[in-house]
């Protein structure tokens, strides 16, 4: 049974101290609108978040009623990595059948996510560490919504950061890893933050 107070660090820990876009860097293999546009990255990391809340209820399932339970628990990662892009698959055939104007919106962003390491990532981690459904499950939303945050005001600092007079040298992509540099810097000021 998961107190609120463990809750509370699993979810602040999946947002700032382990940010899968900043700090873990499981998150950014989407394409390159989501960093540079805004409505673009809240498209992807929403899409994220469905896919990672998803992919985790799936792999908990799994590893808890399979995996575990009869000794397989190394062929968790192989496991894993087949469910993942079946679950996208899935996922954008049901939107296709079911709601066709959504999935030509989110159809790019999905099939940009089936690559992405960061529900792979979190399906993982939470195998590694023993978490509960519930626990699980809070930390798969929190860390899809702390990556949508990432993407977000990554997306929107990208504006700023180009009308900016800054050298020569600096202007681009050496521009862009400094800024991506200190936002995760100041994620990583969370880092070790326990509640209990």
């Amino acid at each position: 049974m998961n107190t609120a107070l463990e809750l509370a660090g699993v979810a602040l820990a999946a947002l700032l101290s382990e940010n899968l876009v900043l700090v873990s860097c499981t998150g950014i293999g989407t394409h390159r609108e989501s960093f540079s546009q805004p409505r673009e990255a809240l498209r992807t990391g929403i899409c994220l978040t469905v896919v990672m809340v998803l992919g985790e209820l799936c792999a908990w399932l799994i590893d808890f009623w399979l995996l575990s339970r009869y000794g397989w628990a190394h062929f968790r990662v192989l496991a894993f990595a087949l469910l993942i892009p079946a679950l996208v698959a899935g996922l954008r055939r049901f939107l296709r059948a079911c709601v066709p104007e959504l999935s030509r919106r989110a159809d790019g962003n999905l099939a940009s996510i089936s690559t992405n390491c960061a529900a792979l990532g979190t399906a993982l981690l939470v195998a590694q560490r023993s978490y509960g459904l519930g626990s699980a499950l809070l930390y798969a939303l929190c860390g899809g919504v702390g990556a949508t945050l990432a993407l977000a005001s990554f997306a929107s600092l990208q504006k700023e950061v180009d009308l900016n007079r800054c050298p020569r040298a600096f202007r681009g992509v050496p521009i862009q890893l400094i800024t991506a540099g200190l936002m995760a810097m100041a994620l990583m000021g969370y880092y070790g933050l326990y509640l209990g």
